[in-house]
This record gives C-alpha cells, sequence and structure tokens, in this order.
C-alpha cells in the first residue's frame, strides 16, 4: 500500500534534473546527492515484531467512590494460574501477569464479596500472545465488565 502512494506521488510530481532549460549547455554525469534513486524493485515493509517479554496482563479496576473486597481466579488446564484475593480502594486498580506464554481456552472468574460474579471463557490465540494483548476488568458494586485489548 504505501508502495503504491509513494510510486502514485512520484508520477504527479515534477522529476528535477530530466530537463536543461533553453540555452544552457551544462551535462553532467554526476546525479545529484540529494536525489532519489527509483528502484523497480523495493524491499518489503519490515515486520514489527512485538517485544518477546510482553507479557498479557490482567488488569482489575474499582471506579467506584467505595472499597470492594474483589477475588480473582485465572485457570488454564486445571492450573490456578492466578488465585488472589484483594481489597481495592476506591479508583485503584492491580495488574496480574500470568505468565501465559501459550495459546488455549483459559478461565477467568471475578467475584466481589457480597456482590456480583463473573466467569468468562477466554480463547488466547498466538496473536494475542505475540502482541501481549491485555484484558481489562471493570469491577461495579451490581455489575462486572471484562473487557479484551485487540
Amino acid at each position: 500500500m504505501r508502495r503504491r502512494t509513494l510510486l502514485a506521488a512520484l508520477a504527479l510530481s515534477p522529476i528535477t534534473g530530466c530537463a536543461a532549460p533553453s540555452g544552457s549547455a551544462k551535462t553532467s554525469s554526476e546525479t545529484p546527492a540529494t536525489s532519489p534513486t527509483i528502484t523497480a524493485e523495493s524491499s518489503p515493509t519490515p515486520t514489527v515484531t512485538p517485544p518477546p517479554d510482553d507479557s498479557i496482563l490482567f488488569v482489575v479496576h474499582n471506579p467506584t467512590e467505595s472499597d470492594l473486597p474483589v477475588s480473582v481466579t485465572l485457570t488454564h488446564d486445571g492450573t490456578a494460574l492466578v488465585d488472589e484475593t484483594v481489597a481495592l480502594a476506591a479508583d485503584e486498580a492491580v495488574e496480574y501477569d500470568p505468565g501465559i506464554h501459550s495459546s488455549g481456552e483459559y478461565t477467568l472468574t471475578v467475584a466481589v464479596d457480597g456482590g456480583p460474579t463473573k466467569t468468562r471463557e477466554l480463547t488466547i490465540e498466538e496473536f494475542d500472545v505475540g502482541a501481549g494483548s491485555n484484558h481489562y476488568v471493570e469491577i461495579y458494586a451490581d455489575e462486572i465488565q471484562i473487557f479484551a485489548e485487540e
């Protein structure tokens, strides 16, 4: 896509040095250092790879004005990767790095003591692992919302 845009822009812009003004007898076989070189074959656009230590994080946030006791459990194939209970203060957030390095099915359960509970099955794909796609949990007194970064 970028290649087409560049070629179209070059085709529409005047190229310096192609025509000499009338009466000018100056000719040069040297190419100025600032003139662009156009080749028929261009190199491919480099692939951007995220750093290998870009973890998949689970961010749990309490946007309310009161403290909420919250339990967070993340499991994979019957193994608990996260099993924490924390008292989140008003507008406080906590991050969990469960060390996910492979794709698969994961189960996230978030529960407010004396309040709502939400369980979500998460499919973590190779892209998510490579990009470090994060998950966000917003906890309210009567509702829990879970979002995934694309």
